[in-house]
């Protein structure tokens, strides 16, 4: 027997509001009985009275129709249509002939056979040695709607970035799909992360990233800071991790690796370069004695002012410490300018600054990544589409199980963490997508977990198809959109999943991308989640997830004491930090759409967000400088987050100094850029540079050896 439920549910397929339905019932039985009630009775000829009541009959017809259209109108009715564009049964096969593809076995030949008896096929061979320029061979391949299969470990050295290439394909409706590769023989290679540019004191952290194909497990790593040895150990890490401060001058890291049947040893080592720089200068404005101020002047070259002065062209960025709208006023649009040109502002809250100091609506409150009030969780204003990942990838071994079992379980665990009153959709997908369960309040979801834990894993894997589904199914609810999406990340087309995120954020969606599985492609997850401004989450930080969406009640609070949680990991200002902090205030706060939130209270408030202003970078934090609120942060083991928080607002620490050189790090036979900045033209033997800014110019070098230059 269909129940009433069912036929709302059904008709959520087509309409916003299905509940608004239920009006027609009411209307029709007072229509009803107003036609059929005779208010003023008259004599009247027995023609006359059927004459009346034919005419009844055809107005209660009519009016019922309109009453029926118009209630249909008011809850919202829309449709979901899906477009295929088919191409011609044509595939260019693109094999890598570069050295790094003899770690692979050619089984190209056999490939190119197998689909010739299937499809047309134009193989062309790309790319030799030790260049892969990988880019651009596919850039003079493309055809408008054709379809590339590219045979290749996709290490490319030069030429074209392949993301830029994949988005202009999509736009040429060109499909670009990849083999996955055999090892035949075993190689690991290095690599170091971090700054390349710092200021004397000041703690960095780098990366060394070990790359390893075949069997290699474990290798023996080295490394040399100035020559003196900092690491010295056998490990089997994907990354390593260090930190160091530098005192003033030109610093040189090195990275070694060496392992057991390795085939190239050209890779296994890594040279970078570490330079110090001045302090640079930042203005501090507050109307206050502050802590803060001790700290920021270990660092960097201060100057306090009680008020915002209209020259400002001499600081990399300015700190505003909890002011009012009123004391910023007069210098708002020395502020914008400022910070539009390529400066950073950074804005710390208090008893006197956002709700507190009347940013509501005014024109500073536009430059921040928060808007002042409250976040919203009320009823219907959050909804959230869960995009589970089952295609045939997932199926790999992880631990004792595969990591689709890890997913259905953190899909079910998300259940749990997400609010009462929040509208949540469930969509599944391999190459297609579907929609396992409407959007409804999570109160009304029943076996749903039931449902998750049975689904079975197969099939290829389109990201693009979960995203698009999803929007599908969320795009006409009032409210925020929110798409959860739980996935190892290896995709086909990735050009089609990166143009899904791109319309997402068109659309006003925000993806939160959870990672599963060791052979997760971090940097397609990282990159779906920021195109967004969401975030990306490993698999153990899952339950971080209950910040953003869970009941706010059921949260830890401790007597107004509130820990400072780490909510995107990935960001320069908080990556691998961990801020034991408690803090006991905060201002009301909400991110806006195109802010990226780094932080919240342990109850999900938001804290620290930043966001772009043109050129500039504004980083705002919503409670104190340490006076009241949050004095936990400025000890020795968590005053890490000011100093990164400043320093990524800063930016380039010598963009305004007179004259400097830098060259980035490069690999052997691969061009790099070296800018000079001077009043002089530089000159160098066998070097061209072409001015590119006032005293700036830039010239293109290949190293021909490797080591320091």
């Amino acid at each position: 027997m269909i129940s009433l439920r069912d036929i709302l549910v059904h008709a959520r397929g087509f309409v916003e509001h299905p509940a608004l339905l239920l009006l027609v019932i009411p209307l029709v039985l007072l229509l009803i009985f107003l036609i059929k009630r005779d208010f003023i009775r008259v004599k009247e000829d027995p023609e006359v009275r059927e004459s009346k009541r034919k005419l009844r009959k055809v107005v209660l017809i009519t009016r019922i129709l309109i009453i029926v259209l118009l209630v249909i109108a008011i809850a919202g009715p829309y449709t979901t249509s899906e477009k295929t564009i088919k191409g011609d049964a044509f595939v260019q096969l693109l094999v890598d002939k570069s050295d790094s593809m003899q770690l692979f076995e050619d089984t190209s030949k056999e490939l190119q056979a197998a689909l010739e008896d299937m499809i047309n096929v134009d193989r062309k061979d790309i790319c030799s040695g030790e260049v892969s320029n990988i880019g651009d061979e596919i850039l003079n391949s493309l055809q408008p709607g054709g379809s590339i299969l590219l045979f290749s470990d996709g290490n490319a050295n030069a030429g074209a970035d392949l993301g830029d290439v994949a988005l202009y394909a999509s736009k040429l409706n060109v499909s670009i799909n990849a083999v996955r590769l055999k090892a035949k023989r075993s190689d690991a290679s290095v690599t170091i992360f971090g700054p390349s540019k710092t200021m004397s004191g000041t703690d960095n952290s780098f990366s060394v990233r070990i790359n390893k194909a075949g069997a290699i497990k474990t290798v023996h790593l080295k490394v040399t800071l100035d020559g003196e040895t900092i690491l010295d150990e056998d490990t089997s890490k994907d990354a390593v991790e260090f930190e160091r401060k530098f005192d003033d001058g030109n610093h040189q890291l090195v990275a070694s690796i060496s392992a057991a049947n390795d085939f190239f040893a050209k890779n296994n080592v890594f040279y970078k370069t570490v330079k110090v720089v001045p302090p640079p200068k930042v203005l501090f404005v507050s109307e206050k004695k502050s802590y803060l101020r001790t700290l920021l002047d270990e660092l960097f070259d201060v100057d306090a002012l009680e008020y915002v002065p209209k020259d400002l062209s001499k600081y990399y960025a300015v700190i505003v410490n909890d002011l009012p709208a009123s004391s910023l006023e007069p210098a708002v649009d020395v502020l914008h300018d400022f910070v539009s040109d390529g400066n950073g502002l950074v804005v710390f809250g208090g008893e006197n600054s956002f709700e507190e100091g009347g940013y509501k609506s005014s024109v500073f409150e536009s430059m921040l990544p928060f808007f002042v009030g409250k976040p919203g969780k009320k009823k219907g204003d959050v909804n959230v589409a869960l995009v589970i990942d089952i295609s045939g990838s997932t199926g790999s071994a992880l631990g004792k199980g595969k990591a689709v079992d890890v997913e259905k379980a953190l899909a079910i665990e998300a259940l749990k963490d997400l609010s009462l009153n929040t509208r949540l959709g469930v969509v599944v997908f391999n190459t297609e997508a579907k929609m396992i369960s409407a959007p409804t309040y999570v109160f009304e979801k029943s076996h749903l977990d039931d449902t998750i834990a049975s689904l079975k894993d197969g099939g290829g894997t389109l990201i693009s198809a979960g995203i698009m589904k999803a929007i599908s199914i969320l795009g006409n609810l009032a409210g925020s959109k929110n798409i959860i999406l739980i996935s190892d990340g290896n995709t086909q087309a990735e050009s089609a999943a990166i143009e899904a995120a791109r319309y997402a954020a068109k659309s006003g969606f925000k993806i939160y991308t959870v990672g599963v599985g060791e052979s997760t492609d971090e940097g397609m997850m990282m990159k779906l989640a920021q195109l967004t401004n969401g975030v990306y989450f490993r698999a153990n930080q899952e339950s971080r997830l209950k910040l953003l969406f869970g009941d706010p009640e059921d949260m830890n609070k401790t007597g107004g004491r509130l820990g400072f949680t780490i909510l995107d990991s990935n960001h320069f200002i908080t990556q691998n930090l961990n801020i034991p902090a408690v803090i006991t205030g905060f201002n009301s706060v909400a991110p806006k759409t195109t802010a990226r939130l780094l932080a919240t209270t342990s109850s999900g408030d938001p804290l620290l967000a930043v966001s772009r202003l043109g050129l500039g970078r504004v980083v705002a934090l919503a409670t104190d400088d340490g006076s009241k609120w949050a004095g936990d942060l400025l000890s020795k083991k968590n005053s890490k987050i000011i100093s990164r928080i400043l320093n990524w607002a800063i930016g380039d620490p010598e963009r305004k100094s007179n004259s400097f050189v830098e060259a980035k790090d490069t690999m052997l036979g691969e061009p790099t850029e070296v800018i000079v900045k001077s009043k002089i033209p530089p000159k160098a033997e066998g070097v061209s540079f072409y001015k590119i800014d006032e005293d700036t110019f830039s010239a293109s070098i290949s190293p021909e050896s490797t080591g320091f230059k």
